[in-house]
């Protein structure tokens, strides 16, 4: 199993790295680990540029906070985070941001579709957007139950973009493949109408991935 503290530097690693890809701006965006019975996330209203691995929070898995430093509180979204890990067994990372092209899609409520693009619908079929709710709230995460089986990413209506999977380097991955996605597909909106494959071997792809996921899950479980 990974050290808890090696996963307080996978957390900060990450959230660095969302930074430098301009993925959330200085106090956006959170990120969570789970190990074992705990829940290791980021503080509320520090700068990435000065967070570090000791000021990550431990939490419970009812959010009761075990372990955080003086003077710190754990993100606004950790219910959110715990929301997850409640309906996912097989998540073990939580990455939540507003990067740019794919948080445009979630303000005008558009999921992420697209019979032109192979990659889309291997990794995800579709990214479907949650009705909106309260940004720190039960209601932003209250429809998740609707969207999150068989599924790595979710576009939060009005808000931005939450990410999971089996560790950090996995939910990170989603988050960067969804705002590439994001971005291609708008790009491409620009240049004329997309060049869509045969319906019928798109739902082939999607057929795939959505098995490809389920084994994926199961064997995390």
């Amino acid at each position: 199993m990974t050290s808890v503290e090696t996963v307080k530097q996978q957390i900060v690693d990450t959230v660095k790295r969302e930074y430098r890809f301009q993925m959330v701006n200085m106090f956006e965006g959170n990120v969570s680990a789970r190990v074992g019975d705990r829940i290791f996330i980021t503080p509320s209203q520090v700068s990435k540029e000065v967070m570090t691995s000791d000021m990550i929070i431990e939490l419970d898995t009812d959010g009761n906070i075990v372990d955080k430093p003086e003077g710190l509180s754990p993100s606004s979204e950790s219910k959110m985070h715990l929301e997850v890990y409640k309906l996912r067994p097989d998540v073990k990372a939580v990455v939540h941001n507003h990067s740019i092209y794919a948080t445009a899609f979630a303000v005008n409520n558009m999921p992420l579709k697209s019979d032109a693009l192979t990659e889309m619908n291997i990794t995800f079929g579709e990214v479907p957007v949650v009705p909106y709710g309260t940004p720190g709230t039960e209601k932003i995460y209250r429809d998740f139950k609707d969207f999150i089986e068989n599924r790595y990413a979710l576009l939060l209506a009005n808000h931005g973009v939450i990410t999971f999977g089996a560790d950090l380097e996995l939910a990170y991955s989603y988050a960067e493949a969804v705002e590439k996605i994001a971005q291609t597909l708008f790009i491409a909106k620009q240049l004329g109408k997309p060049a869509d494959i045969d319906p019928e071997e798109a739902k082939v792809l999607r057929a795939f991935g959505a098995e490809k996921r389920r084994k994926e899950i199961e064997a995390n479980m």
